[in-house]
């Protein structure tokens, strides 16, 4: 089963293109986030996609920022 953070790690691990089923299931999550009424839920769908640990992964400090706006969002 496909999950973000697999997808991320694989990534990682040996940088590559995406292939089709990868390229497609990111479509579909960056849908489900865009139509999410809210940071919580946002950061929930994020959560269920294994993206509850921000380190390790070369993140862009624009990306860590919003990432962890979102997830302040979500606690309150």
């Amino acid at each position: 089963m496909l999950k973000l953070i697999s997808i991320l790690e694989s990534l990682k691990a040996q940088p590559r293109l995406l292939n089709d089923e990868e390229n497609l299931y990111l479509d579909q999550l960056g849908d489900e986030v865009r139509r999410a009424g809210s940071d919580a839920a946002r950061w929930r769908i994020l959560e269920r996609e294994g993206l509850c640990r921000l380190e390790g992964f070369d993140f862009s400090e624009d990306v860590i920022a919003k990432l962890t706006e979102v997830r302040r969002a979500a606690m309150n």
